[in-house]
């Protein structure tokens, strides 16, 4: 965790990104300091979120238990009405290596843009009809362009 943030983050993992080469470069501060861009610019305070980084098998059987669906799917998000923890993320790390190349673009920023699209669901937004779709591309879009700006990653 870095203390000098506003949201606290812990990181945990069921798999390591350092078992991935297309991570070799990465590091926890990157996934603190995006989470933290997204509370800054849509719902500003102090509080924490829990990240935690899985392969796919585990992420399908977490999918299964929590919200009945045995598919992969690229994140969940759990909001907690606590606020000392603003919600709990389950990243499939799997996934975003096998899908960046889909979409042209590296490993690290399609797992990025599973961070943003998660902590995104704890701030509210929602992709459930057209409208919100729109919202939350438009809002990952705002976050990705500001990580970039600030050299996050």
């Amino acid at each position: 965790m870095s203390d000098d943030l506003p949201v606290q983050v812990s990181v945990g993992d069921q798999v390591g990104l350092d078992a991935f080469a297309e991570f070799a470069d990465c590091n926890s501060q990157q996934f603190a300091a995006v989470i933290n861009l997204c509370f800054a610019e849509y719902l500003p305070l102090q509080t924490s979120v829990e990240l935690c980084f899985m392969n796919e098998a585990d992420h399908c059987a977490a999918h299964e238990q929590f919200l009945n669906n045995s598919s992969a799917t690229d994140v969940m998000s759990f909001p907690y009405d606590d606020d000392d923890c603003r919600g709990e993320l389950l990243v499939n790390v799997e996934m975003a290596v096998r899908r960046a190349p889909e979409f042209g673009h590296s490993a690290i920023h399609e797992l990025m843009l599973y961070v943003i699209h998660g902590t995104l669901h704890l701030l509210g937004f929602d992709d459930k009809t057209a409208e919100d779709v729109q919202k939350m591309r438009a809002a990952e879009k705002n976050i990705m362009q500001q990580a970039i700006v600030d050299d996050i990653f």
